[in-house]
């Protein structure tokens, strides 16, 4: 009987394959190809000797024309390259001298679609951002911006917009730029996101980020997200610059940590993939999202060494991305290909006119215009004139040879070119802040530091013509300064009156780490609209003859001061040139063990972060000698807003050999700037200390200072 009935229907099957209009195919997946581009910030050429750990050891990667060299391998339809901020405000001087237009050419030329308002689209504030995309001139043309680009056209601006969903006017609370923007990929559309880094307010360049507020991203996304999705978009991407960390490869996630994972959990699920920027690392991860679906969130380095992308497939009838088929990968920038030729010649064409420029010359000078990081100096002076002018404030007192270079350099007499003068002011922000009287009186205190304190005299003050003083070096740091003697257009300085002190922006955000913690309470911030050396160079090219200003505004009076015994009581430092460092790792060539016993505290030695290497991490210091010891001084890191690498939880050990090592003290410490003590049992004795960091901020290990004291008598 079964038989029978499948005989049936079979029969009736074929009756009706005879009559039925066949059924077409369902349309196949549209596919669709973003790249991932961050951080740039003007490393355009291929000699920058950058490069990135991969899976068969370091790779040299980098340059702008092996990048345009791999779009064009790796591209294929419905293809996007999508920026998530930090492509110009550029360090190299080449970019950095033509305004950032070179990397402007070149992000046009690498068809760039759509990027993100990250913290340094600020540095010179909004209308500098506004600027970059329409083509306008500020300042003077030729000189300060709209330079002939490589094929000898003004300078237009970008062919793409800059996007933030949560960079809002405070008043009005809506976006200041578009928050974001619909592509068509086939038959149907693709929504781009852009989020701005929160906290660019807090950031020394693009300090209070041009008044507006800047809102969380995950508020932001959700938002836009379902605008997009009111709008009939249902393929959604978010680009922000914020990033985390991980400890694996360029191309992997592990562990991750950080700000756009807790973000990627809890972005809406209407959101396929997340691409971020700022941390400068690179990480690849699948991350689920709120309903537990995995989506891409990656990372692809900075400076152009690494180049995300993510293959989508959307549903052709409804838009949806079909999670399942997704895929992602980060791609090394290497140099096995070849070059673009085009992008090349565009990068040549501005490097040979910085090399042109730097010989035009811009000034004469009647004598020398010393410097001197530790002590007054003619170069100082003129700064510090520079900045009051600019500023409008009471005076100014201004750090040199810190941070962003505020003052790095003096000149020499006679006709002075324009890369001579170049970089004497750094690109530091002018900034003006109300201080009252008893706080200036500290900040010049704070130019001596207590010996515990780990660090040397870091950088004397600059002051403007219009403040003078005399210190007394026979008085204990901390008291050196009389206020009597410190006199404002000849009047001496009131305690109870607030001034408005103009100074670097380094300093009313990051003044702890530089030694001058009495800076870091600002009221009533402003920032003058022009940069340091943008002042500077101007003024260079406005007085063909100029006068370099005189000595005599900082006096001091001779003597020898009392010992002091810092915070810990006395203690017998080994002096720290008698002494070498190792460590497991390091942040780069910049943060390496030397750092950290090296007198300054603008510099140390921090762990690897790309890619993240986690803890325990340690470092090493040989004694050359067996040594009676008394205590370890950990200086931490010292930029009270970046807590990364402060030791929280710590092991010291100590050995005779340098190979078997025994812990002497374990303890705790707070996640303040203050020096810390660890002091050993008595009757140690060792050669090679320790300083092992089990927990610290972020899952790193750093140290501004180390020093050890030898036990009373040795």
């Amino acid at each position: 009987m079964t038989f029978r009935i499948s005989s049936a229907l079979a029969v009736l099957g074929l009756l009706a394959g005879v009559t039925a209009v066949p059924t077409e195919a369902a349309p196949p997946p549209i596919p669709v190809q973003l790249f991932s581009l961050t951080d740039l910030h003007g490393y355009l050429s291929e000699t920058e000797n950058l490069t990135i750990a991969g899976p068969a050891g370091t790779q040299q990667v980098g340059g702008a024309a092996y990048l345009k060299a791999h779009l064009d391998r790796l591209r294929k339809p419905n293809s996007f390259l999508i920026g998530s901020g930090d492509q110009f405000s550029g360090w190299p001087d080449y970019t950095q001298a033509f305004a950032n237009e070179p990397t402007i050419e070149v992000t046009n030329a690498l068809g760039m679609d759509f990027d993100v308002a990250g913290n340094h689209e600020f540095d010179r504030e909004f209308p500098f951002l506004r600027r970059m995309t329409t083509g306008a001139c500020y300042g003077k043309p030729g000189f300060d911006s709209c330079f002939k680009d490589s094929t000898g056209k003004n300078f237009h601006g970008t062919d793409y917009a800059y996007h933030a969903a949560n960079i809002v006017d405070p008043k009005s609370k809506q976006p200041v730029l578009p928050p974001y923007w619909i592509a068509k990929a086939g038959s149907q559309r693709i929504g781009f996101i852009g989020l701005g880094f929160p906290g660019t307010p807090t950031e020394t360049l693009s300090i209070k980020g041009s008044g507006f507020e800047f809102q969380g991203v995950v508020e932001a996304a959700n938002r836009a997200a379902a605008e997009l999705k009111a709008q009939g978009v249902n393929a959604i991407v978010v680009s922000m610059h914020e990033g985390g960390q991980q400890g694996g490869l360029y191309d992997e996630c592990k562990n991750p940590t950080g700000p756009i994972f807790d973000a990627a959990r809890a972005i809406s699920p209407d959101v396929d993939v997340i691409l971020g920027g700022h941390w400068h690392t690179a990480f690849n991860c699948m991350v689920p999202d709120p309903n537990g679906v995995p989506r891409p969130v990656l990372e692809a380095s900075n400076h152009g060494r690494v180049l995300g992308e993510v293959n989508l497939s959307l549903d052709p009838a409804t838009g949806e991305v079909i999670r399942s088929a997704t895929t992602a990968t980060n791609h090394a920038v290497t140099k096995d290909v070849t070059p673009d030729p085009g992008v090349q010649k565009i990068v040549k064409y501005w490097m040979d006119k910085w090399t042109a420029r730097q010989r035009e010359p811009i000034t004469k000078l009647d004598r020398d215009l010393d410097f001197a990081p530790k002590a007054e100096s003619r170069a100082g002076n003129l700064v510090a004139d520079l900045y009051k002018s600019e500023s409008g404030g009471d005076f100014a007192l201004v750090p040199a040879d810190l941070g962003i270079d505020v003052i790095a350099a003096g000149l020499g007499k006679g006709t002075v070119t324009y890369g001579e003068a170049w970089p004497v002011a750094g690109i530091s922000p002018i900034t003006t802040q109300s201080m009252k009287g008893s706080t200036v009186e500290q900040v010049l205190e704070q130019q001596w530091i207590p010996p515990a304190y780990g660090c040397t005299r870091l950088s004397a003050l600059a002051t403007s013509a219009n403040f003078r003083y005399t210190y007394d070096l026979g008085r204990p740091v901390g008291d050196r300064v009389d206020p009597a003697k410190v006199l404002i257009d000849g009047k001496p300085l009131q305690l109870g009156k607030t001034y408005r002190v103009t100074t670097s922006a380094a300093m009313p955000l990051h003044g702890a780490q530089y030694g001058y913690p009495g800076f870091q309470q600002p009221t009533d911030l402003t920032r003058a609209p022009r940069m340091g050396q943008e002042v500077f160079l101007n003024y260079l090219r406005t007085h063909p003859l100029l006068k370099a200003p005189d000595l005599g505004r900082v006096n001091a009076i001779p003597g020898t001061p009392p010992p002091s015994d810092g915070p810990f009581g006395p203690l017998n430092f080994l002096p720290q040139s008698e002494m070498t460092a190792t460590a497991t790792s390091q942040g780069g060539a910049a943060y390496g063990a030397s750092a950290a016993i090296d007198g300054n505290c603008t510099t140390m030695w921090h762990s690897n972060w790309s890619p993240h290497a986690p803890l325990p991490q340690y470092i090493t210091l040989d004694l050359k000698s067996p040594r009676a010891l008394e205590a370890l001084v950990y200086t931490p890191r010292q930029d009270a807003d970046v807590p990364n690498g402060r030791i929280s939880s710590y092991d010291v050990q100590t050995s005779a050999d340098g190979v078997t090592f025994t812990s002497a003290v374990q303890g705790s410490w707070d996640g303040s700037v203050d020096a810390k003590i660890a002091r050993f049992p008595a009757g140690t004795t060792a050669r090679y200390v320790r300083l092992v960091g089990l927990a610290g901020g972020a899952d790193y290990a750093a140290a501004t200072e180390l020093n050890i004291a030898l036990a009373p008598g040795s």
